[in-house]
């Protein structure tokens, strides 16, 4: 079965403004008001999933990704099984090299037939409930996420009328990072919709990172390269992984993910 999106072309001068407001580092953050949300929607309700490019005024792409590329107190973030570790990337950079050898072939072996990601982390969600690092511009992007302008256009993008919230973590996939396939299924949560904000200048597919969809045969239906300033939105649950970021990869991909809830 052909499981193929078309290309879409979201984007529309004439279009009313969808944006929403807010002032990191003085730059004001907004979604492009020149997004066709009607075609975004179609796309997304036939298939389930959609890759808007340009979602967001240029300004405000440039700001969140001057935000991620900044001093982040990064964790590197790995399960094994359900127990889920965080490391601050630093002091696993420190460690030496047989040690970080055999921490990473450990990972890398439970990939192998079970659910396994690593990649860096900054839970944006959990700091801001929590009050920390409230001076960091990233958490005037979570209040952005949960403007009524943004819920909004997800709601017309997914059809689902119910949706409430969205959370946020920042992503930083290095050289050797990698998330297998999973679902995202978690009626707790009440996850209706994942997404995924590309914020990697310059990126190449052959460098991998890429948001694969695969269809009940096994094969890859259709994957996403991480493009700089697109969203990624696809409703749960979908079964998609994140390809292994190359050893010669000339950079590292840069992302905001989270869920829209109900």
């Amino acid at each position: 079965m052909e499981t193929r999106t078309p290309e879409l072309n979201a984007s529309d001068e004439s279009a009313a403004p969808v944006g929403a407001e807010t002032e990191p580092e003085g730059r004001p953050l907004a979604i492009d008001p020149r997004l066709k949300v009607e075609v975004i929607a179609a796309v997304c309700g036939r298939f389930g999933r959609v890759h808007v490019p340009g979602v967001l005024e240029n300004t405000s792409a440039l700001g969140i990704y001057e935000a991620l590329a900044a001093d982040l107190p990064w964790q590197m973030h790995y399960n094994d099984g359900e127990q889920v570790f965080d490391i601050p990337a630093g002091q696993f950079d420190a460690l030496p090299a047989e040690e970080r050898g055999a921490l990473l072939r450990g990972i890398y072996l439970r990939a192998r037939l079970g659910f396994q990601y690593l990649y860096d982390s900054f839970a944006i969600s959990d700091h801001y409930e929590r009050g920390e690092h409230m001076d960091l511009p990233l958490m005037r992007v979570f209040e952005f996420l949960n403007s009524e302008p943004v819920l909004e256009f997800a709601r017309r993008a997914t059809g689902v009328r119910e949706i409430r919230s969205v959370d946020a973590q920042a992503t930083r996939y290095r050289s050797g990072h990698f998330l297998t396939a999973h679902d995202d299924r978690d009626e707790v949560k009440g996850r209706v919709a994942a997404y995924v904000l590309n914020l990697t200048p310059g990126w190449r597919t052959d460098w991998g990172g890429i948001l694969q969809f695969i269809d009940q045969g096994g094969h890859v239906a259709e994957g996403y390269m991480p493009v700089f300033n697109a969203l990624n939105l696809f409703r749960v649950p979908l079964l998609h992984s994140v390809s292994l970021v190359a050893p010669f990869a000339g950079g590292v991909r840069l992302s905001i993910t989270g869920w829209f809830r109900r």
